[in-house]
């Protein structure tokens, strides 16, 4: 295999260690995204591995295992609904579908007879539940607009680097395409920080930087429903003792002064910074994210942070950014690490 095209294929709960082990050894391609499917994470690597990483493994040229992996379930759901659906909803059969452990979400646009599809794609990806994506997720309490197709029971436990993120999919958002940021953010913290989590939800980034971070987490969540699941799931992950919660809007409820860093996973989090910055000791870490203009990345966002850092009478210095993914044509959900001094 070509070196510079080379991924290792690990389970998704032993994602954060194999990760960690690689960093250490200098072998991460921090030039390629981690991507992930199902249960499995692909890691780029720089070169084969040499050394025993105590877990089970393939070495594969980065893309072939995925879009493999992709592509047979989606020939057997062919293959269960062929002449059983009209010609015009079997041509529209998506082959992209978003699966939170045993519930199903998926988007199925001009199809008339949705039940039935809903039911094979159940049956193929082993699913109780599926719902179509009718309207993405909206306002600032960031609840998916949902449909319930097929089964019953929309809760579920999803696992991810070996976190436990209990939630109602059809009221709760989860972006898996944010793996890579959670996986980054889960050892960005130190152990004798203390972290303010602006809008935690049901615990995306708090739960992995209590794991693994140590950090003291101060949790933030506007939504009662998140903030149940952000309860529930912080005694399903034992870090009881790591983290504290406050119910209601961040600019009200966040206390201020008291954070190292600060973190802000709202997609509209820019005006909600000056916020932030009260929050932190004087000063400490901000991490931003953002939907912007595929043209306002990164210079025009950096600006628009600086100008509100020194409005407030601080300094900006920019220590990191990222592109995570792409939200919609030309718009970009970004993320930028800021330290305000």
């Amino acid at each position: 295999m070509e070196a510079n095209n080379l991924a290792i294929v690990v389970k998704k709960d032993d994602a954060e260690k194999v990760k960690n082990l690689l960093i250490k050894k200098n072998l991460l391609d921090s030039s390629r995204k981690i991507k992930r499917y199902n249960d499995r994470v692909e890691i780029p690597i720089k070169n084969e591995i040499d050394f025993d990483i105590n877990t089970d493994y393939k070495i594969v040229k980065q893309n072939d295992f995925l879009l493999r992996k992709k592509f047979v379930p989606f020939e057997e759901i062919k293959e269960k609904l062929r002449g059983k659906i009209p010609m015009e909803d079997f041509e529209k059969l998506p082959k992209k579908w978003e699966k939170l452990g045993n519930v199903l979400v998926i988007k199925l646009k001009g199809i008339k007879n949705k039940r039935e599809v809903a039911k094979v794609y159940a049956q193929v990806l082993n699913c109780k539940a599926v719902l179509e994506d009718v309207g993405g997720i909206k306002g600032i309490e960031r609840k998916p607009v949902f449909k319930l197709i097929y089964g019953k029971d929309t809760e579920t436990i999803h696992i991810e680097n070996g976190i436990k993120y209990k939630f109602d999919v059809s009221k709760i958002m989860f972006s898996s395409g944010n793996i890579d940021e959670r996986i980054r953010m889960a050892n960005t913290a130190s152990k004798n920080e203390i972290v303010v989590d602006m809008f935690a939800g049901i615990g995306y980034f708090t739960l992995p930087m209590a794991v693994y971070s140590k950090a003291r987490v101060i949790a933030c969540e506007i939504n009662p429903i998140a903030y149940k699941y952000l309860q529930e799931n912080i005694l399903l992950n034992n870090v009881e003792k790591l983290v504290s919660t406050k119910l209601g809007d961040c600019r009200i409820v966040a206390p201020r002064g008291v954070a190292d860093r600060v973190i802000m996973g709202y997609l509209d989090s820019i005006n909600f910074l000056p916020y932030a910055i009260d929050v932190l000791k004087g000063e400490g870490i901000i991490h931003v994210h953002q939907n912007c203009k595929e043209e306002d990345f990164p210079d025009r966002l950096i600006s628009k942070i600086k100008k509100i850092a020194k409005e407030k009478g601080k300094y900006a210095e920019i220590l990191f950014y990222k592109k995570i993914k792409s939200y919609a044509p030309r718009i970009l959900h970004c993320v930028v690490d800021v330290a305000i001094s």
